[in-house]
């Protein structure tokens, strides 16, 4: 087995690549294991392209992996008849369609998506043969595609959101420029559901002084182990794994099948329960649901006074709610549905491939199957191929690779296009926006106001979950994306800083319900803030100041 030598160098320049292609450090921030590239992202890309094909959008959607870092293109069609015929019908067919995403997944999506996935948990391959599972391999795979098509009508409705924000902004013209954001929060979510099943958890343990001691003592990674050692701890972990057969399907990332479950490590919940226990009653998860809900009347309230004079206008604000009223519930739902449990049953089919493969002696362990392309698991499974070399060599590239930080963009930048799908997109979910070229001050990271509010506290760069228990009450969490298991440590910080995202992104939401400043899309939060800095985290103006330096 050769080695393999990486360096920033090693990804192609623009006169190396053809298009434009973005690194997805939101939803994929280190490298993907191979196998995820053939069932996960290109069945993304095919679900998201047919998807826009329905609202007869212009664009395509392209995925590939460069040294393992998953790079996505939102492009042109090629077809270029196509693309001018679509572009003859495609803001009459976003003003049809994006309207009705929301009530559509209420409806009929989350549904069928939610039966597939919760029959596939507890599903028995044991019986199957060779043959039965590469056809259950392409069901799981199809499947896949229909959940991130479904994920790609989704999109759709950042416009809603965008617009009703828009018009909230012309109307109220509000000093904090997420106030119209937070109109659009305070509803049950799936996230919201977990965060108060984790949060019981910890109501629990405080209870039993044996628990809290025990707590207090043992690492994250050690209290599994510890807790089988005692009556009050044996009931604890009954509890857990209730709660994680329902919320545990969930890693800290998505789109790798490689990415260990909390089901599989309960190091990490337990890891969040560890700074929950101490945590005082006024930060229960409820409690901060009713305070969200209270803004969200109040601000629309408050906006519908101002257009009482204006029936029109008012009518043209409650028709605008109507739709946008899903855009949040949505950003926690269907991650929960399909970016989480999604991908994590589609892990749990293919390591009962791997653990087969494994006990044949075609691989080293059952965890390998991970660095096999598509073709090369059909074929050990039809054939009985021996796959250990292969597998062996990709894990060791996979492992270098993972130690460089990639460049966020490959090839050139096409003109601005004005698409507000694109910008909805782009601007408010990912936070792109163009490079600020002004005289820049070393002490100053620039982002977007993601959380209005102002706080200093000593920052603490994590860059996993597993590395949750580091977080101290008040500290200023720096870390290079957030999902929605990312949500209970919201509840420890004292204000949050990502390298990704928008107004409209993960971090942002849950920020502004849990009332902490946050700074979004600084693009480099990670790489110059440093844990045991001082800094002033200033959500309303986008900015972190760095006081002092350890």
């Amino acid at each position: 087995m050769t080695t393999v030598e990486v360096s920033i160098n090693s990804f192609p320049g623009p006169d190396e690549i053809e298009g434009f292609w973005a690194f997805d450090k939101m939803h994929a921030p280190r490298p993907i294991t191979p196998l995820s590239e053939y069932l996960v992202t290109q069945p993304l890309a095919d679900g998201f392209t047919t998807a826009q094909a329905m609202y007869d959008s212009p664009i395509a959607v392209t995925n590939r992996h460069v040294n393992y870092y998953m790079y996505a293109s939102f492009h042109p069609l090629a077809d270029e008849a196509e693309l001018a015929d679509r572009l003859t019908r495609y803001r009459e067919t976003l003003d049809e369609l994006v309207p009705n995403v929301g009530a559509r997944w209420v409806a009929e999506w989350q549904p069928a998506i939610a039966a597939k996935n919760i029959e596939e948990k507890s599903a028995d391959y044991s019986a199957l043969d060779d043959e039965a599972l590469i056809a259950k391999l392409a069901d799981m795979k199809d499947h896949m595609t229909f959940m991130w098509h479904v994920h790609g009508h989704i999109n759709f409705v950042l416009i809603s959101s965008a617009k009703f924000c828009d018009l909230y902004d012309e109307v109220v013209q509000p000093d904090d420029p997420t106030e119209a954001y937070q109109a659009l929060q305070g509803f049950e979510t799936q996230s919201l559901k977990a965060s108060r099943g984790l949060w019981r958890l910890s109501r629990l343990a405080r209870e039993n002084s044996e628990l809290v001691d025990l707590f207090h003592s043992t690492s994250a990674v050690e209290l599994p182990v510890a807790l089988e050692q005692t009556d009050a701890g044996r009931g604890f972990l009954a509890e857990l794994r209730a709660y994680l057969d329902d919320y545990g399907w969930r890693s800290d990332a998505v789109y790798d099948l490689g990415d260990v479950t909390w089901r599989e490590d309960p190091s990490i919940p337990l890891g969040a329960l560890k700074s929950y226990i101490d945590l005082d009653d006024g930060a229960d998860p409820d409690t901060m649901y009713e305070r969200a809900v209270g803004h969200r009347e109040h601000f629309l309230g408050a906006a519908r006074a101002k257009l009482a004079d204006d029936p029109a206008k008012l009518a043209e604000f409650d028709e605008l709610y109507e739709a946008a009223q899903y855009s949040n519930p949505l950003t926690e739902d269907h991650a929960f549905w399909i970016d989480q449990m999604g991908v994590a049953v589609f892990r749990r089919f293919v390591m009962h491939l791997g653990e087969r493969l494994a006990g044949r002696g075609q691989l080293a362990a059952a965890d390998d199957v991970h660095y096999l392309t598509e073709a090369e698991l059909i074929d050990a499974l039809r054939n009985g191929t021996n796959c250990e070399e292969a597998a062996a060599q990709r894990k060791s590239e996979h492992a270098a690779w993972a130690a460089i930080d990639p460049p966020p963009v490959l090839g050139t930048p096409p003109p601005p296009a004005e698409d507000p799908f694109m910008d909805a997109l782009t601007v408010r979910l990912l936070g792109i926006t163009p490079p600020d070229d002004s005289p820049q001050d070393p002490n100053v990271v620039k982002g977007v106001a993601g959380s209005a509010g102002q706080v200093t506290g000593t920052v603490k760069v994590v860059r996993s979950l597993a590395e949750a228990s580091l977080l101290d009450d008040g500290d200023i969490m720096v870390c290079e994306m957030t999902l929605p298991p990312w949500v209970p440590l919201f509840s420890i910080v004292g204000g949050v800083v990502t390298d990704t995202g928008g107004v409209l992104s993960h971090c942002a939401i849950v920020a502004r319900e849990f009332e902490l400043p946050a700074v979004v899309g600084t693009q480099m939060g990670t790489s110059v803030l440093q844990t045991g800095m001082n800094v002033t985290v200033d959500g309303t103006k986008g900015t972190v100041t760095i006081n002092s330096r350890p």
